[in-house]
């Protein structure tokens, strides 16, 4: 059968346009085809090796400058009036061995009336701040226990019967000697002297607050004032504050004697 329909070619000649023609697919060269696939590569080993391990996250080292924030201190100080658990330390002549009362205005004595007795003597002018008593009873296995830690951590210096002759003296640390016990003066002082001594130093003897516990100091301090005891006379020892016949001088637990 012979067909009606017209030809593309002959519709195209007939209004006068001309047949396109269609070049093959540009080819590119085998090394630009490598590159990219190079690149691809790359980008695909890239973002699986994008990883933080735990010792390699972003953190505030200690001692380190942190520019984050404004002081350039990467350790954050507490907020004020923190206390940390454990650490209220409400007893202040327990912990501190200061009175409660110590740093407040003395009130003026009226004229006439009667001016109160120290105790301690002139060692209530040089230590107005510190106790004058134990915070608990003085037992022999609190003794036991101020000799066990005496002998370890004081010995060495103020000698085994507190005579300041100890083996670090006696090697040629004795400028200054280590303190005697012995003498009036620490005689006469309070145990909270001693304890503030424990606590935060004295002249060249360190702080032992990180090495020896609260209450371990306070045994220890009993323990020195039974050194000093055996080395006094009966009527001297019963004038010795803190220390006296019948349990006398010891504060309980609360702040009641």
């Amino acid at each position: 059968m012979l067909s009606c329909r017209k030809t593309p070619d002959a519709e195209t000649r007939r209004h006068g346009d001309t047949e396109k023609s269609f070049s093959p697919r540009p080819r590119f060269p085998a090394s630009r085809r490598l590159l990219c696939l190079l690149l691809t590569a790359y980008c695909l080993l890239l973002t699986s090796a994008c990883r933080r391990d735990m010792q390699d996250q972003p953190k505030a080292k200690a001692f380190r400058e942190n520019s984050f924030f404004r002081d350039g201190l990467s350790s954050r100080p507490l907020v004020p009036g923190t206390v940390p658990r454990g650490y209220l330390r409400a007893d202040r002549e327990f912990y501190f061995g200061k009175k409660s009362n110590a740093g407040t205005t003395a009130q003026p004595v009226p004229p006439g009336a009667a001016t109160p007795v120290s105790t301690t003597g002139a060692s209530a002018a040089l230590y107005p701040d510190d106790v004058e008593t134990f915070p608990f009873p003085i037992t022999k296995e609190v003794l036991d226990r101020g000799q066990q830690r005496y002998d370890i951590f004081c010995s060495v210096c103020h000698g085994a019967t507190g005579d300041g002759d100890g083996m670090i003296a006696r090697r040629g640390f004795n400028k200054p000697l280590p303190a005697s016990y012995h003498q009036d003066r620490l005689r006469q002082a309070p145990v909270g002297h001693f304890f503030d001594a424990m606590t935060n130093g004295w002249g060249a003897m360190p702080s032992y607050a990180s090495q020896i516990p609260v209450e371990d100091r306070w045994k220890i301090i009993a323990y020195i004032r039974a050194l000093q005891l055996s080395q006094m006379p009966a009527a001297q020892a019963a004038q010795t504050p803190s220390i006296k016949p019948g349990g006398q001088g010891v504060r309980a637990p609360g702040g009641k004697k």
